[in-house]
């Protein structure tokens, strides 16, 4: 089965062309772009054939049609994707009506074939005219703007606005400053400090990169980092800031501080087919003992490739170097798996241990967490501690270690040497 007739408009332009002479200019009206993508087609054609994907999508465009009226048009404008111009809208509240419509009655709708049931998922962006845009042109790059905005977040529709636009040129120029910046190694490296909590004594530090674009300020590591990561970013900037940080810890060894360094490993760069190689290179060339390193790695990267990752994980682990599964409790590891984890501790997340004191479930939550760390031989690292008494609590838990602003903030390498001297010479008395 063919899909139904619709006229097609793959070309961005051949859409401008079809839409633009029912754009009629009325203050008081808008006429509404609506792009419709719909998902699974493409894997549902490759495991039960073409033909049963253009059925479901010849189904999509007889739904779709029910919303052509006057003046409004319906165009096939992909393999998997639709644009439907509806008219005479008198505010965005109309347009916002029949997205929640087409949601209804065509998003996670049962299809039954002969062979095949599934059920559809769409997602759209609108944008209107004149409201949003003064052309065609225009009317398209902000539908698809919108479009980008559902896509991502994984949402049904979403209406266009100024201010994304505003957030994705400002997405681009901070995506295109940090690829200069971890090229020219213009990021910086901070570290905050870890203590035994019961004791005092200074553990160690996490290394921390920041990043203090030349035009737009301070960026956040959970803007930047995600960033790098979905750009391929990310594998250059981790052997930077391995090289960084290990070459600090042997300047601060040289001086007589002799402590361990905990450097965040991305999921994509477990990934990587030479990650345990990069690593032990890495730990070769500044002559550090692997058991003075800590590599934290989220609960959630492991989990995405299981198997593989604790092939390298064991790997790194017979050379003695420290493993630590970061944002504990944060990620969805069943006992199971949890079981098999060649690491050394736990890093409790730090939403637990904010609200501790005054939220009886985070409190039950930690207490359960630190049991489960004890009864596998596991050190644990509490992060986010803030003040003296989550301190005090954390240490009757049995909380080996803790990090936190009660502590010290993250600071350069040259502050941390200044506050080490200062917070060792206060310890011993």
């Amino acid at each position: 089965m063919l899909v139904a007739d619709v006229k097609t408009a793959y070309d961005r332009k051949e859409l401008c062309a079809e839409i633009s002479p029912l754009l009629n200019y009325d203050e008081d009206c808008n006429s509404a772009l609506i792009l419709i993508n719909v998902w699974h087609t493409r894997q549902v054609s490759a495991h039960y054939g073409y033909e049963v994907s253009q059925e479901i999508l010849s189904l999509i465009t007889t739904d779709l049609d029910h919303f052509v009226k006057k003046d409004c048009c319906l165009l096939r404008t992909g393999n998997h994707e639709f644009a439907l111009l509806i008219q005479n809208l008198k505010n965005p509240g109309h347009c916002q009506l029949a997205l929640n419509k087409i949601v209804r009655e065509l998003n996670a709708k049962s299809v039954e074939l002969a062979d095949f049931s599934t059920k559809t998922k769409l997602t759209m962006g609108a944008a209107l005219y004149p409201r949003h845009a003064m052309s065609a042109e225009h009317l398209v790059q902000c539908v698809e703007i919108a479009l980008h905005q559902s896509d991502a977040r994984n949402h049904p529709s979403t209406m266009y606005s100024a201010e994304m636009s505003e957030r994705i040129i400002k997405q681009l120029r901070i995506e295109s400053e940090l690829e200069i910046a971890i090229k020219s190694k213009s990021l910086d490296v901070w570290y905050q400090p870890k203590i035994n909590i019961k004791t005092g004594a200074l553990y160690g530090v996490e290394a921390l990169c920041r990043w203090h674009s030349t035009k737009d300020g301070f960026i956040s590591p959970e803007i930047f980092i995600p960033l790098a990561e979905e750009r391929n970013f990310i594998h250059e900037l981790t052997r930077w800031v391995l090289n960084v940080s290990f070459r600090t810890q042997i300047e601060w060894k040289q001086l007589g501080l002799d402590i361990n360094m905990a450097v965040n490993i991305s999921g994509k760069v477990i990934d990587d087919d030479d990650f345990v190689e990069i690593i032990k290179h890495t730990q070769g060339i500044w002559n550090i003992k692997p058991k003075d390193i800590t590599l934290e790695i989220t609960e959630t990267a492991v989990m995405q490739s299981m198997e593989t990752s604790l092939k390298k994980l064991n790997q790194l682990k017979d050379t003695n170097f420290v493993l630590s599964i970061d944002d504990f409790g944060t990620g969805y590891s069943s006992l199971e798996y949890f079981k098999k984890l060649p690491v050394n501790e736990v890093k409790i997340d730090k939403s637990f241990i904010f609200n501790m004191l005054n939220d009886k479930g985070d409190h039950n939550l930690v207490t359960m967490m630190v049991n489960l760390a004890h009864s596998f031989s596991l050190d644990i690292v509490a992060e986010g501690i803030e003040d003296k008494l989550t301190l005090e609590a954390l240490d009757e838990l049995g909380v080996q270690r803790g990090q936190g602003y009660y502590i010290a903030k993250p600071m350069p390498a040259e502050e941390f040497l200044t506050w080490a001297e200062f917070y060792l010479a206060n310890l011993k008395h």
